[in-house]
């Protein structure tokens, strides 16, 4: 599993993955800007107590909220936008390290779209709801790998093997080698977990579980 994340960390950083990585840079950029434009919103639309102290805290607190509010939600949206162009990360490197076996399939559009938001909201409500523990020193970092891990290590997976096999097919595959595939997410979680690293982190993880895949007997 070590050969196999340092060949995925290595290709993240060649050419058609560069390409993919702007691409969903400069999207997730709009996101993120749409979400803190819709925060703004909100803040402006706090009632006011007319005594000035008050007013200043409480808009100091809710600015404080919002910003904790919109780091977890970072590595959620890279996810989503970056989810549009994983296929053709996928296929890239089936072909590049696996040209003797059977070439996957590509997804429909609509159904790598509906796939991405529904792992997006996934995260972000399982994410918020741990927020309270995040703040927690010696917590924080553990419960967001082994949780974060999962997740990311089934969806990812799964992203991967429908490809080659049907849904309930992959969730059987990944249920048979769960362990392995819960280690393989906490890998990837903790590649979320570095700074500016962390934007790469759907590439990273699409080519780690390709190479999981094949080592599992995903032909």
């Amino acid at each position: 599993m070590f050969t196999d994340a340092l060949r995925a960390f290595s290709q993240v950083f060649s050419k058609p993955f560069r390409r993919v990585f702007w691409l969903s840079l400069l999207s997730t950029i709009v996101v993120l800007a749409l979400f803190g434009a819709g925060g703004q919103w909100a803040l402006e639309a706090l009632p006011q107590f007319g005594v000035g102290w008050a007013d200043i805290t409480l808009e100091w607190i809710a600015r404080f909220f919002a910003i904790v509010v919109l780091i977890p939600l970072v590595h959620p949206v890279v996810s989503l936008v970056a989810g549009l162009f994983l296929e053709r990360i996928a296929a890239i490197v089936e072909e590049e390290d696996y040209p003797t076996h059977r070439p996957g399939r590509d997804q429909p559009f609509l159904q790598s779209l509906l796939v991405s938001v529904r792992f997006t909201l996934v995260l972000i409500a399982v994410n918020i709801v741990a927020l309270p523990f995040y703040l927690l020193p010696g917590v924080n970092l553990v419960l967001f790998w082994i949780i974060n891990g999962y997740l990311l290590g089934r969806e990812y997976f799964e992203l991967v093997a429908l490809r080659h096999i049907e849904l309930e097919d992959a969730r059987a595959l990944r249920r048979r080698h769960k362990l392995r595939i819960f280690v393989g997410g906490v890998v990837v979680a903790g590649f979320a977990t570095v700074p500016f690293l962390n934007l790469l982190t759907p590439l990273f993880a699409t080519a780690f579980m390709v190479h999981i895949s094949k080592r599992i007997g995903l032909a």
